[in-house]
Protein backbone atom coordinates (compact mmCIF):
# COMPACT_ATOMS: atom_id res chain seq x y z
CA UNK A 1 0.00 0.00 0.00
CA UNK A 2 1.50 3.17 -1.04
CA UNK A 3 0.45 6.55 1.03
CA UNK A 4 0.39 10.21 -0.95
CA UNK A 5 0.00 12.29 2.05
CA UNK A 6 -3.85 11.34 3.04
CA UNK A 7 -4.55 9.29 0.12
CA UNK A 8 -3.81 5.24 0.23
CA UNK A 9 -3.52 3.19 -2.91
CA UNK A 10 -3.45 -0.26 -3.06
CA UNK A 11 -1.65 -1.49 -5.85
CA UNK A 12 -3.41 -5.13 -5.82
CA UNK A 13 -6.50 -3.19 -7.18
CA UNK A 14 -5.14 -0.71 -10.00
CA UNK A 15 -6.43 -1.80 -13.29
CA UNK A 16 -3.58 -2.58 -15.71
CA UNK A 17 -3.66 -0.98 -19.15
CA UNK A 18 -4.87 -3.94 -20.77
CA UNK A 19 -7.80 -4.22 -17.84
CA UNK A 20 -8.97 -0.69 -18.68
CA UNK A 21 -9.43 -1.06 -22.61
CA UNK A 22 -11.34 -4.17 -22.11
CA UNK A 23 -13.32 -2.75 -20.01
CA UNK A 24 -13.88 0.11 -22.76
CA UNK A 25 -15.01 -2.61 -25.35
CA UNK A 26 -11.23 -3.96 -26.51
CA UNK A 27 -8.95 -2.00 -28.42
CA UNK A 28 -11.37 -1.58 -31.46
CA UNK A 29 -13.30 1.63 -29.97
CA UNK A 30 -9.29 3.06 -29.76
CA UNK A 31 -9.34 3.67 -33.86
CA UNK A 32 -12.64 5.46 -33.80
CA UNK A 33 -13.60 8.86 -34.20
CA UNK A 34 -15.75 10.98 -31.58
CA UNK A 35 -18.88 12.90 -32.91
CA UNK A 36 -20.61 16.13 -30.95
CA UNK A 37 -23.56 17.51 -32.61
CA UNK A 38 -24.67 20.85 -31.27
CA UNK A 39 -27.90 23.02 -31.82
CA UNK A 40 -27.29 26.34 -31.51
CA UNK A 41 -23.91 25.71 -29.52
CA UNK A 42 -25.94 23.48 -27.22
CA UNK A 43 -24.42 19.78 -27.65
CA UNK A 44 -27.67 17.43 -27.91
CA UNK A 45 -25.56 14.08 -28.72
CA UNK A 46 -21.49 13.11 -28.38
CA UNK A 47 -20.27 9.72 -28.74
CA UNK A 48 -17.86 7.60 -30.73
CA UNK A 49 -18.40 7.01 -34.30
CA UNK A 50 -16.66 4.57 -36.76
CA UNK A 51 -15.97 7.18 -39.02
CA UNK A 52 -16.34 10.93 -39.50
CA UNK A 53 -18.15 10.07 -43.05
CA UNK A 54 -21.39 8.90 -40.95
CA UNK A 55 -21.09 12.33 -38.81
CA UNK A 56 -23.96 13.93 -41.32
CA UNK A 57 -26.44 10.80 -41.04
CA UNK A 58 -25.52 10.21 -37.36
CA UNK A 59 -26.19 14.06 -36.33
CA UNK A 60 -29.45 13.31 -38.67
CA UNK A 61 -30.72 10.85 -37.48
CA UNK A 62 -30.68 11.94 -33.14
CA UNK A 63 -30.50 15.55 -33.14
CA UNK A 64 -32.96 16.32 -36.25
CA UNK A 65 -32.47 20.17 -36.61
CA UNK A 66 -28.54 20.46 -36.01
CA UNK A 67 -26.59 23.63 -36.47
CA UNK A 68 -22.72 22.48 -36.19
CA UNK A 69 -20.93 18.66 -36.06
CA UNK A 70 -17.47 18.16 -34.69
CA UNK A 71 -16.12 14.93 -35.80
CA UNK A 72 -12.11 14.06 -34.94
CA UNK A 73 -10.70 10.72 -35.71
CA UNK A 74 -11.13 8.72 -38.58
Amino acid sequence: MKKFNKLQFNSERILKQDELISLKGGNQLIDQGWLTCRVNGVICWSASILSCDFARAACDAVCGSWSEAICAGN
